[in-house]
């Protein structure tokens, strides 16, 4: 027989974790203005014809806006925030392929960096 379950029951069984506390401390997330600003940033990658696809995933350490180029199953790049109760302290970081390209407190520097980048890109093409 069909049991009948609300979409709070469903959640809890299939993610039993999510919404839940983290016994490591909180996870960090991008927020709705960091979004916008990485998204902002990627749009202009995905118009140049740079960059093909994006993923975002988090854990303890904290979150990941990873970049994909061409037909790839690693990222370009990744934005890296790093959670409050990491041992190097909240923050950003700019990934690539070669390890980390650029740290700092703040999304921008970090933007400005992979814009840079993205751009130095453009400019050895022509």
């Amino acid at each position: 027989m069909t049991e009948v379950v609300t979409f709070e029951q469903a959640r809890r069984r299939h993610h039993p974790k999510a919404g839940g506390t983290n016994p490591r401390g909180k996870a960090e997330f991008f927020n709705r203005q960091e979004l916008r600003l990485i998204l902002q940033s990627y749009s202009h990658g995905v118009i140049a014809g740079d960059w093909l696809d994006y993923a975002v995933d988090w854990n303890e350490a904290g979150a990941v806006f990873a970049i994909y180029g061409q037909v790839s199953a690693v990222p370009m790049y990744s934005i890296f925030k790093r959670s409050k109760n990491s041992r190097r302290g909240s923050g950003y970081q700019l990934l690539g392929r070669g390890g980390v390209l650029k740290a700092d407190r703040t999304l921008e520097a970090v933007l400005r960096m992979l814009d840079s980048r993205r751009t130095a890109l453009i400019k050895s093409h022509r």
